[in-house]
């Protein structure tokens, strides 16, 4: 389930222009004008719709977007060809917190709600993997999940924490200032923490109709069986508000970063 990005002009009702939209917030912020045949990489791709979005909007750009999951890389292979960006567009199988691909290679690198899934509070080692696969002057973005502070309202609210956690498989969210001083470190300089509660909230509003459209076509009257991992998948957007901004320390960030 990913978020998507309203703004004045954008139908609150079509939650896909909402999830294009946020495409568009990311490529606008990896800022590519000039660069004739811009290499991007995909952080965290999953099954590569950034990529294909990214590939219509930038038709000499080349793209590689990294999953660890085996079967989001069959299934985004062959979406890519069947939209026509196969040669373009490449998904591979891959740990982004240590990929084997040349240093300095890449003129935007960017994890779309990916992020979480990386180790440590700071998510010290995708960030420095991306500053090491970045050019210089290459831009790095991030749109996830955040914990604004490291304090809950009480240990019930720190349990829905830690079950949310784990409905989505994340060891923890980035506390958002040891992140920003991971980057610090790094060098990375022009940091900007963008917070996009309200952006996002919207197409947040989706999700009960979303899961329920699921339940009904893939479970009810399909072939479909609820596994824990549906359950699991199910039950997190019933959480997520109980411990994000205004009642918990959760928030939503595009936090963009460049190489110098």
């Amino acid at each position: 389930m990913h978020f998507g990005y309203y703004r004045a002009g954008v139908n609150p009702f079509r939650r896909e222009t909402m999830l294009e939209q946020m495409n568009a917030e990311v490529l606008a912020r990896l800022k590519l004008e000039g660069i004739s045949e811009p290499q991007l990489l995909d952080l965290g791709c999953g099954l590569g719709a950034t990529l294909r979005s990214f590939a219509r909007r930038l038709p000499q750009a080349w793209l590689l977007g990294i999953t660890r999951v085996p079967w989001q890389v069959e299934n985004a292979r062959a979406l890519n060809r069947a939209a026509g960006c196969g040669e373009r567009v490449r998904v591979v199988e891959g740990d982004y917190e240590a990929t084997a691909l040349s240093s300095a290679s890449y003129d935007g690198v960017y994890a779309l709600e990916s992020s979480c899934h990386a180790h440590g509070a700071d998510k010290g080692a995708l960030l420095e993997e991306a500053h090491r696969l970045l050019r210089l002057g290459g831009r790095f973005v991030v749109a996830d999940g955040f914990l604004a502070r490291d304090r809950f309202a009480n240990a019930l609210q720190r349990r829905i924490y830690r079950k949310l956690c784990d409905c989505w498989v994340i060891e923890q969210l980035a506390q958002l200032d040891r992140f920003r001083a991971r980057l610090e470190d790094l060098d990375f300089t022009d940091i900007i923490i963008e917070h996009l509660q309200m952006r996002v909230a919207p197409s947040v509003a989706h999700i009960p109709w979303v899961t329920l459209k699921f339940l009904l076509t893939d479970v009810v009257f399909g072939k479909g069986k609820m596994t824990r991992a549906r359950w699991n998948n199910v039950l997190a957007p019933v959480l997520l508000p109980l411990v994000s901004a205004p009642l918990g320390p959760m928030t939503y960030c595009m936090i963009t970063a460049t190489k110098r």
